[in-house]
């Protein structure tokens, strides 16, 4: 028996060794958190996979979905719920249509892409 623990012990551990650390995403940005949500200014909905959020002060934010967000359109009505603290982060969620998105991350964002003239 401690001989079994021990051998799946030792290949666990060498699973580990070979997949080495996880790769950086390059140009990934760090976690973030908005606060004061209840205050925020603006909302552009980046259909099924996240939200750009202008805080109240003035800086934009990224929120994107855990799983894709059928609900998630540029007209959705959105309605948004921070984590305990008021914070709106990792742990929030948004609701869409009335559809309930958990969010999987927040992170500060440029802001939503410019749209051209004509587009939908």
């Amino acid at each position: 028996m401690i001989r079994t623990t021990l051998i799946a012990t030792l290949l666990l551990g060498a699973t580990a060794l070979q997949a080495g650390p996880p790769a950086a995403t390059e140009g990934a940005r760090p976690e973030a958190r908005i606060r004061q949500m209840a205050h925020y200014l603006e909302a552009v909905a980046d259909p099924q996979r996240g939200v750009f959020i202008r805080a109240y002060d003035g800086q934009w934010y990224y929120a994107r979905v855990q799983d894709s967000c059928s609900r998630l359109t540029r007209s959705a009505a959105l309605r948004f719920e921070p984590s305990p603290g008021g914070y709106f982060d990792q742990n929030s969620a948004l609701r869409a249509g009335g559809w309930r998105c958990l969010i999987a991350s927040v992170t500060l964002s440029d802001g939503p892409p410019r749209r051209h003239a004509g587009s939908p």
